[in-house]
C-alpha cells in the first residue's frame, strides 16, 4: 500500500484508520506523513543499556520546560515488531499535552523471550528516574503509558514487583486497548513470547492484581478483534475488588489499530480518548 497525504485524507473521510495502519508495512510512512502536535524532541537515542536498542527518545512541550509530569510511553507491535522513530507522532501528542515524554525501543522476540522485553522497559523508567529532572521532569509526577503489548508493559511495570520495586515509583497507569488477561496463549505471537515460560499464569497482568497506590485509566474497545475487551473488563474487575482506584473506558467503533490512531492529529474527531485521557491525567498526574 502507497501511503500519501491523500490517502491519509481519504482515510478520515472513510473513516478506515485501521485499514490504513494495517496496510502499511511498518507506522514508519504514517509517521513522516501525519500531521503532529506542537512539541519539540529534546533528546534522541538516550542510552539506558548497552545494547542497540536500549535507548529512548525524550519529547517536551514547546517553551521554557520546568516542572513536567513525566510519561514513558511503550508502543505495541505483538512483542515482535516495533521502533520508537515510528512513534514520534504519540511522543508529540503526548508532550503537547504538558508532559516530558520518553519512548523507549526495547528488545523484541525472537532475539529475546519473555521477561526480557520487561526487564528492558523497567531500566529504561529507572533511567528515565534518574536523568528525567534535567530536562525539566518531576519525578514526583511519574507515570507509564502504552498500546497494545506497550499496555501490557505499562500494566506490568506498575503491578508487578519485580520491576520497579515496592511501594512503586509510578503514580499512574495508563493502558490503551492491552492484553492484560490472555492465558491460555491462543495466538503465535503470545506462544512464541510467553510459551516458554514454566509457570504462563506469572506472565499476566491480572496475576499481579492487587491494591496498589498507582491510579489505572483502562481504555478499550468494544469493536477490538485483535485484543478482547475482557482483558480490559477483568483488569478493572479485579483492581476494583482489590481496593485500587481503577477507570475503565469503553469506545465502540475502533479497531485495534484504530484506538491508537486516534491520539493523531488527523484521526482525533473519530473519538476522544485523547481528551479523554488528558482530562484524566490532569486530574490524577
Amino acid at each position: 500500500m502507497i501511503l500519501t497525504k491523500r490517502t491519509l485524507l481519504s482515510a478520515l473521510g472513510l473513516g478506515g484508520i485501521g485499514t490504513l495502519l494495517a496496510g502499511c508495512n511498518t507506522l514508519s510512512l504514517f509517521n513522516t506523513l501525519t500531521p503532529k502536535d506542537e512539541a519539540v524532541r529534546v533528546a534522541r537515542d538516550v542510552p539506558y543499556g548497552n545494547l542497540p536498542r536500549q535507548t529512548y527518545d525524550l519529547y517536551a512541550p514547546k517553551g521554557v520546560a520546568r516542572n513536567l509530569p513525566v510519561l514513558v510511553f511503550f508502543y505495541g507491535g505483538g512483542w515482535n515488531t516495533g521502533a520508537k522513530s515510528d512513534y514520534a507522532w504519540m511522543g508529540h501528542a503526548l508532550a503537547a499535552l504538558g508532559y516530558l515524554v520518553a519512548i523507549p525501543d526495547y528488545r523484541l522476540v525472537p532475539d529475546v523471550v519473555y521477561p526480557a522485553f520487561l526487564e528492558d522497559n523497567a531500566r529504561a523508567v529507572k533511567h528515565v528516574m534518574a536523568h528525567a529532572a534535567e530536562h525539566g521532569g518531576d519525578l514526583s509526577r511519574l507515570g507509564v503509558i502504552g498500546h497494545s503489548a506497550g499496555g501490557y508493559a505499562a500494566a506490568m511495570m506498575a503491578l508487578d514487583p519485580r520491576y520497579l520495586g515496592e511501594p512503586s515509583p509510578l503514580k499512574v497507569c495508563v493502558g490503551i486497548a492491552g492484553p492484560y488477561d490472555f492465558y491460555p496463549f491462543d495466538v503465535q505471537a503470545s506462544k512464541d513470547a510467553f510459551g516458554q515460560w514454566p509457570k504462563p499464569e506469572e506472565t499476566q497482568p491480572i496475576h499481579y492484581a492487587r491494591k496498589v497506590d498507582t491510579k489505572f485509566l483502562l481504555q478499550q474497545s468494544r469493536s477490538d478483534t485483535v485484543v478482547g475487551v475482557h482483558n480490559a473488563v477483568n483488569l478493572d474487575t479485579r483492581l476494583k475488588a482489590a481496593g485500587t482506584d481503577v477507570t475503565l473506558q469503553l469506545y465502540d467503533g475502533l479497531t485495534h489499530q484504530d484506538t491508537a490512531a486516534v491520539y493523531s492529529v488527523p484521526f482525533r474527531k473519530k473519538a476522544p480518548l485523547r481528551a479523554d485521557a488528558a482530562a484524566w491525567l490532569k486530574a490524577n498526574l
